[in-house]
């Protein structure tokens, strides 16, 4: 059985290469003339080794070196003098040592049938010197690439400073402004088919040498990529060892970073539609007010998207791509004639898609997403009316956190800015959960338990969050697309004004615009008092504006 696995896992990247359609297109074609810029390798000292192995995660996972890092990580200060200079040997002569590329696997169900290996995920465990060697390379080129500015600037994966929330924020303000300018907008969700485990190395040390790693640092990434190998553990028996020849390597703190640098080319395929990416999630979006013009050019952009694909050996999962035609609810849509294709196959239209775990729909009103967590929640109050009778209040407390809270916490910038009727099912379970929580009767007034137990309304963890980003805005903390959300009424008037530290509202026809960011978050910026917004540091920000919304609470 560990033997099947490990031939599937290792071969469907070559055969999923096998059926890619033949193009004429060559993934140089896509790239950018080569950076100016060269990549400089910095040697690593004792010290950095040692504030590193504090940062590494503690687990009992072994790899085949069978080195607990629980036990490892607190040790490396005894060894921290010799592991540098191995590791600093490794930088200067471009070598990754072999003994570090044998991956551990195991595969866990992800969902469908138990006797299917394609319904299985690997998790790979790598040995824990590997994983040196890797966060001291990751710092390096991360730096080199910010400092450069390689990325995407809608690329959010993967990066310090982003969350989910940011890619879904530029999307509804992509959608509602074309809904605020009576345009018909379509979204196109690819799936892409074991992105991570089919790039082509050979590609990826191309585009490493044409954005300025070249080389001994060119050489060390090829060393690394080369020759890397692994075994299933499956049932208390191992494979036999097998090579990986395609594929950044799973479970590694390299594998995300090399492929934001191998989709990195991705949006030059077209220069017409806007690209929203997370990682491998990819998705693209184009307005227009004729139907009829928005399907043609949509489906020409579409060939050119896919030839990009082709070109860099990535297969389209063409049975889980599908696309939305989001619109007003006012305005008419008969879409009987109108299909978008890729490759001569067309692609399902739906009226709602589920992007980094938030449900987009048609309209653009949220109510497919809360109808779905609320679901969720509902199950989970459950579950906390069973215990409550069992478990004191803080451990009720502990649960609320644990099975409720992070269901209303994720993305609720995006999905709370709508109607409050469109909350009210959300709201009367959260107002269940407290009463269980404090282990009050049923129909007690909730308003007291709130204040009492510290926790904010839907509405007012919309406001932090919405707090946080705007006073990250203010300081400049946030990616630079992001730079020009906002406008101050200083900057509109060339007289002192008494709201001069406050941003202007915008004027909106539609609500779907006024919900979101550009509109909402002036609203709720403004409300803020000045003394909090005026605070020091991010930290003391949340924690007094938190305070703050829970003494409002009536």
């Amino acid at each position: 059985m560990a033997n099947k696995f490990n031939s599937y896992f290792t071969d469907i990247a070559q055969i999923l290469a096998n059926n890619i359609p033949d193009t004429t297109s060559s993934f140089e074609d896509y790239l950018s003339p080569p950076s100016t810029n060269s990549f400089g390798l910095a040697e690593t000292t004792p010290e950095e080794i040692i504030k590193l192995g504090r940062t590494i995660r503690l687990s009992h996972s072994k790899g085949i070196d069978d080195v607990d890092p629980f036990v490892a990580s607190p040790s490396l200060i005894n060894i921290s003098r010799p592991l540098s200079e191995i590791v600093n040997y490794s930088f200067n002569t471009g070598i990754f040592p072999n003994a570090l590329k044998i991956a551990t696997v195991v595969p866990i169900l992800k969902r469908g049938e138990r006797d299917n290996v394609a319904n299985y995920r690997p998790i790979s465990v790598l040995p824990f010197f590997a994983k040196i060697f890797e966060k001291l390379m990751y710092e390096r080129l991360s730096n080199f690439l910010d400092k450069t500015n390689v990325i995407y600037p809608s690329q959010h994966g993967f990066q310090a400073g982003r969350s989910p929330s940011m890619p879904l924020l530029s999307i509804q303000d992509k959608i509602s402004e074309a809904i605020e300018n009576n345009e018909y907008s379509l979204g196109v969700f690819f799936d892409l088919a074991k992105a991570f485990d089919t790039v082509n190395h050979n590609i990826l040390l191309k585009k490493l040498n044409n954005y300025g790693i070249r080389g001994v640092q060119l050489e060390w990434f090829a060393s690394y990529l080369a020759n890397r190998s692994q075994m299933v553990y499956c049932n208390g028996a191992y494979s036999i060892m097998r090579t990986v020849r395609f594929g950044v390597p799973q479970g590694s703190n390299l594998g995300p970073i090399l492929f934001l640098i191998f989709i990195n080319d991705l949006p030059s395929a077209s220069q017409l539609m806007y690209f929203v990416l997370f990682a491998d999630d990819t998705n693209v979006f184009y307005s227009n007010s004729s139907l009829t013009s928005l399907y043609q050019i949509v489906n020409t952009e579409l060939i050119k998207i896919a030839n990009w694909f082709q070109a860099n050996k990535l297969s389209l999962n063409l049975d889980k791509t599908n696309y939305i035609l989001f619109r007003s609810h006012r305005k008419n849509c008969s879409t009987s004639s109108n299909t978008l294709c890729i490759n001569g196959c067309p692609i399902n239209q739906v009226t709602s898609s589920k992007f980094l775990g938030v449900i987009l729909d048609q309209h653009l009103t949220w109510k497919e997403h809360l109808k779905a967590i609320s679901y969720k929640i509902a199950k989970n109050v459950g579950i906390l009316k069973r215990a409550s009778y069992l478990l004191p209040s803080h451990v009720r407390l502990t649960l609320y956190y644990t099975l409720v809270y992070p269901y209303l916490t994720y993305c609720n910038l995006v999905w709370a800015s709508t109607y409050k009727s469109n909350l009210q099912r959300l709201s009367i379970l959260l107002k269940r959960a407290i009463r269980y929580v404090a282990g009050v009767p049923y129909g007690s007034h909730t308003s007291q338990l709130f204040l009492e137990f510290k926790l904010l309304k839907i509405e007012q963890i919309r406001i932090v969050q919405i707090g946080v980003f705007i006073y990250r805005y203010e300081h400049n903390l946030l990616p630079a697309i992001y730079s020009h959300l906002f406008l101050r009424a200083s900057e509109v008037h060339s007289y002192p004004t008494r709201n001069s530290k406050s941003y202007r509202q915008p004027f909106a026809h539609t609500n779907t615009r006024l919900f979101s960011i550009r509109f909402a978050g002036v609203n709720v910026w403004n409300s803020i008092p000045l003394s909090i917004r005026q605070l020091p540091s991010l930290y003391i920000f949340k924690s007094k504006l938190r305070h703050y919304l829970i003494q409002q609470i009536t």
